[in-house]
C-alpha cells in the first residue's frame, strides 16, 4: 500500500516536473505569453466547457493590447502564438505562409468536411489552392467596381 502510493506520488511530481520545463519555450525567447497548467496547457478553461476556443483567443487577444504577438500553450508540447500586428498578419498570411500554413483550426484529418474548405479554415495546399483562385477576384479595380452593389445590397439588408 505505502509502495504503491509512494509511486503515484513520484509519478505525479514526476509528470508535473516535466509539464513545468515545457511551459518554458515563451519565456526562453522573451514572448509575453499565458502560463500552462500540468496537461491543460494555457487552455484549461476550454476543456472544462467554460469558454470555447475562440473566446479563449479573443480574451488573449484583448489581454496584451501592447504586444505585437502573445504565446500560449495547446498542451505541455505544443505551442500556439497569437498575432496581433496588421503588418505581421500580412506576412504570416501572404510572403511567410510556408512557415505558418497550419494554423491549427480543425483536427487534422484525411477527409475534410465539405463547409470547412473555405479560405478562412484551409490550411497548406488547399488554402494555397484557393488563395490563387480567389486573389484575381479582389483586385483595386474589381472592388471599386463592385462597390456600387456592395452598397445597394446592405441598404436593401438594412
Amino acid at each position: 500500500m505505502i509502495i504503491t502510493l509512494l509511486f503515484c506520488v513520484l509519478l505525479i511530481v514526476l509528470l508535473w516536473s516535466l509539464c513545468q520545463e515545457k511551459y518554458k519555450y515563451w519565456a526562453k525567447l522573451g514572448i509575453k505569453y499565458e502560463e500552462g497548467v500540468l496537461v491543460f496547457g494555457s487552455i484549461g478553461y476550454v476543456y472544462s466547457k467554460k469558454i470555447c476556443f475562440s473566446e479563449y483567443v479573443k480574451e488573449l487577444y484583448q489581454k496584451y493590447p501592447n504586444e505585437k504577438f502573445v504565446g500560449f500553450y495547446l498542451s505541455p508540447g505544443t505551442n500556439a502564438l497569437v498575432v496581433r500586428d496588421p503588418e505581421l498578419v500580412k506576412h504570416v498570411l501572404g510572403a511567410d505562409f510556408q512557415y505558418f500554413h497550419s494554423r491549427a483550426l480543425y483536427a487534422e484529418s484525411t477527409e475534410i468536411e465539405v463547409l470547412m474548405k473555405n479560405l478562412f479554415l484551409a490550411d497548406g495546399d488547399l488554402w494555397k489552392f484557393l488563395r490563387q483562385r480567389l486573389t484575381p477576384a479582389f483586385t483595386l479595380d474589381k472592388l471599386k467596381a463592385m462597390f456600387p452593389l456592395i452598397v445597394e445590397r446592405t441598404q436593401c439588408l438594412q
